[in-house]
């Protein structure tokens, strides 16, 4: 009789704690001084954090083009680039300029609206495309001067799945300028050293676009064509190419304008804009600086369970909103990362992965979108989060993976504890003994 009493105090206890402290539980098992008990209705603050900035260069992606999101607001991406001198650059005396273009080649990814022409501009660099002291690679806010008058501005098709190269005619008046140099042996393109000094680099904008599109930006994908013929028994047509170079300075340009948005009260720091600010939603898109951060504070209270408990498994159920991902690419992976209160983002051994870092299943179902869901094994941050003080605190942070982190626009719109119809969830399977 005294056992069973033991038993069922020890049940009240518990129920006692999960509702004062912000969770509850199910399915307890009695196994005698033993309850294992599924916690499911955790606290979960989210909130959407604006990053100062992140780098972009050195990804071997061109971004160049705009749209506008009706979440997102209006995002333009430009690339900035260096050409090296053909390695032969020998001028016959016969020779007679004919055209100059830029080629590209897509790498197959895009947003927006591609059925569409796009309006491409090209420059050339007035400031020269080098690395402010201090910094080890550019980041999207910054930017370089470029001449008033433009290389080429035209409006083009583009099929970004086609396999097919870009061709954009540039002016001739700079084309037979660039070729006069190289007939007359100037000392501008003696060496790639004078070179540099002299074309300083090229940039390409779009032009109130409505796709954004990739590029391969790698010295065979992405170059200047100067072409030219040899009149003699027979015309020789010839060509120049000025090939992309210094692969580590080609770098891209973001700007996003979220006015009249959801974001558009979104400041930068470590505030943040909380989900419930936001009718319960977070958001992720990372190219725009926008990364979702959760924090657990009601984890801490699992001790008070009783004197020995253990966190046997944890599950992260993370939900896109539904009707926010038919027309837009959700990202494939999503990482958790471990950050602290500053939003920096540090390795350890807080998630059950080599590097502390964990990227989510994702599972889309288009028929019952309550089924699509990124879900993880936190399993190893949950027992961690516990033993936690101030300074050693880690919330989590909600961010594509490294190579999308930095060339991918895709976009998340997740539901956070409180979303009537894509709720998040922290489940934790606790074993405490009596």
């Amino acid at each position: 009789m005294m056992r069973n009493m033991l038993i069922a105090a020890a049940g009240v206890l518990l129920l006692s704690a999960c509702e004062k402290n912000g969770f509850s539980y199910d399915n307890v098992l009695d196994g005698g001084n033993v309850q294992y008990t599924l916690l499911d209705t955790f606290t979960i603050q989210m909130r959407t954090v604006q990053l100062d900035s992140i780098p972009t260069s050195g990804t071997g992606t061109a971004l160049i083009g705009g749209y506008t999101d009706p979440v997102f607001g209006k995002v333009e991406a430009g690339t900035y680039f260096h050409i090296s001198l053909p390695a032969e650059r020998e001028v016959d005396i016969r020779a007679v300029y004919d055209s100059i273009e830029l080629i590209m080649k897509p790498d197959g990814s895009w947003y927006g609206d591609t059925t569409v022409p796009q309006q491409f501009r090209v420059y050339k660099l007035s400031q020269k495309l080098v690395l402010p002291d201090d910094y080890y690679m550019f980041f999207s806010h910054q930017q370089f001067a470029v001449e008033s008058t433009p290389w080429a501005d035209t409006s083009v098709m583009i099929r970004p799945t086609d396999g097919n190269l870009l061709h954009l005619r540039l002016s001739d008046i700079k084309g037979k300028a660039l070729f006069d140099l190289l007939r007359d042996k100037s000392q501008d393109v003696s060496d790639n050293d004078y070179f540099t000094e002299y074309f300083k680099g090229m940039a390409i904008r779009g032009n109130n676009n409505k796709a954004a599109l990739g590029f391969q930006a790698t010295d065979s994908n992405l170059y200047i064509r100067l072409h030219y013929h040899i009149s003699s028994t027979e015309v020789e047509e010839k060509y120049f190419d000025f090939r992309m170079s210094s692969p580590d300075l080609q770098f891209n340009e973001i700007k996003s304008d979220r006015s009249g948005t959801a974001l558009e009260q979104l400041p930068s720091g470590q505030t943040g804009l909380p989900s419930t600010a936001t009718g319960n939603q977070s958001f992720v898109q990372s190219l725009t600086r926008t990364v979702t951060r959760m924090d657990f504070p009601s984890i801490a209270a699992l001790p008070e369970l009783g004197k020995y408990g253990r966190i046997m498994y944890a599950e992260l159920v993370l939900r896109p909103v539904a009707g926010t991902y038919r027309d837009y690419r959700l990202p494939p992976r999503l990482m958790l990362c471990p950050a602290d209160n500053k939003h920096y983002v540090l390795s350890g051994d807080t998630l059950s992965n080599d590097n502390g870092y964990q990227g989510g299943n994702m599972q889309v179902d288009f028929l019952n979108p309550a089924n699509t869901a990124y879900i993880y094994d936190v399993t190893s941050y949950c027992r961690a989060l516990i033993e936690m003080d101030t300074y050693t605190y880690r919330g989590l942070l909600a961010i594509p993976t490294a190579g999308d982190y930095y060339t991918k626009f895709d976009r998340l719109i997740l539901g956070d504890g409180k979303n009537s119809g894509n709720r998040a969830q922290l489940k934790i399977y606790y074993l405490l003994y009596n």
